[in-house]
């Protein structure tokens, strides 16, 4: 049995880059003030580790050569609830 390693498919994107789109949206249904709505919803993002995880989001939305996929993945996850979007495996 062969696994393949490499992308094969061009028109299935990296984790990162569906999580970023997931970010995405879930931050437009919550709108502007998303880090305070996150950081009163749940209380991890009311700490400095948890608005450094937002900073670190906010980054790699814009320039997804930055951020970490956890943070990505944990930040996206929070806001997906607040949104009420129903998250789905990744």
């Amino acid at each position: 049995m062969h696994i393949e390693t490499s992308l094969t498919d061009p028109a299935v994107l990296p984790i990162k880059q569906r999580l970023l789109q997931r970010f995405a949206k879930a931050k437009e249904i919550v709108g502007p003030k998303w880090r305070e709505k996150l950081a009163l919803n749940d209380p991890f993002f009311d700490t400095r580790t948890g608005e450094a995880y937002m900073r670190s989001v906010a980054q790699a939305y814009s320039d997804a050569k930055r951020g970490h996929v956890d943070r990505i993945e944990r930040v996206t996850l929070a806001l997906e609830r607040i949104a009420g979007i129903r998250s789905v495996p990744i």
